[in-house]
């Protein structure tokens, strides 16, 4: 059998592009999205491709949505090698939010899917990365996650200051710290990555396209040996 990768919010954007990446490679990618209605286009653009497509149906701000994803992939596969919590959203963009002007509702569902859907997604994964031969868990943050770069006044990044999606990113990559060393011993690598400000439906003037933002993610999903721990983007590594 193939090589197994599951890719959360991948019937658009960075997402998509990730699946088709490692969808020419001959990985069998499976689309994550919240209902089969939003992956079924996805899947059939691959397949025209050639490339062996399947959908998922799993809601990351849900966790019995993600358990039974879970249940349903170790019937049909029994494994998976790859997982890319790439399911995120930023909303203070469009709302144009001040940090103080931040209500607690934006807050938690930032979170909810950003922070507390990777982990669910996560820990109802293990298991079946624990089944494959060189599992890898690849958490999509951003350097708008790094307190080094927020706190820097001359990086070209500190006036981002979106509080929700900025926090959440922070959060993220300490998950990924303390499960790189918790999953240590069970060969399992995790490792956060910075996609870059990517065209996508957050970033519409952002001055880079998906198959740029996916580079990253392909390389660590691909590599023979990868690293465990570690926040990178395709220039090295990134400050925490």
């Amino acid at each position: 059998m193939s090589t197994i990768a599951l890719i959360t919010g991948a019937n658009k954007g960075i997402g998509f592009e990730v699946a088709r990446q490692l969808g020419s490679t001959g990985i069998t990618v499976l689309i994550g999205a919240r209902d089969n209605g939003r992956s079924d286009a996805a899947v059939a653009a691959l397949k025209k491709e050639g490339i062996d497509a399947r959908p998922v149906e799993i809601d990351v701000s849900n966790e019995a949505s993600v358990m039974a994803a879970a249940k349903k992939i170790s019937e049909d596969f029994g494994r998976v090698d790859i997982l890319v919590n790439n399911a995120g959203i930023m909303t203070e963009m469009a709302a144009g939010t001040r940090p103080k002007d931040l209500s607690l509702e934006t807050l938690k569902q930032t979170f909810d899917t950003n922070v507390f859907g990777a982990f669910a997604v996560i820990k109802h994964f293990v298991p079946l990365l624990k089944k494959s031969r060189s599992p890898r868990i690849i958490n999509v943050s951003s350097t708008l996650g790094s307190l080094t770069a927020m706190s820097d006044r001359g990086h070209p990044m500190h006036g981002v200051n979106f509080a929700a999606y900025n926090a959440s990113k922070t959060a993220l990559n300490a998950l990924t710290v303390a499960l790189s060393k918790d999953l240590a011993a069970e060969r399992i690598s995790v490792n956060s990555i910075c996609p870059g400000w990517v065209k996508t439906d957050d970033g519409e003037s952002a001055p880079r396209d998906v198959t740029q933002g996916a580079g990253v993610i392909v390389t660590l999903a691909t590599s023979g040996n990868p690293p465990t721990g570690t926040f990178v983007d395709e220039n090295g590594s990134v400050a925490w």
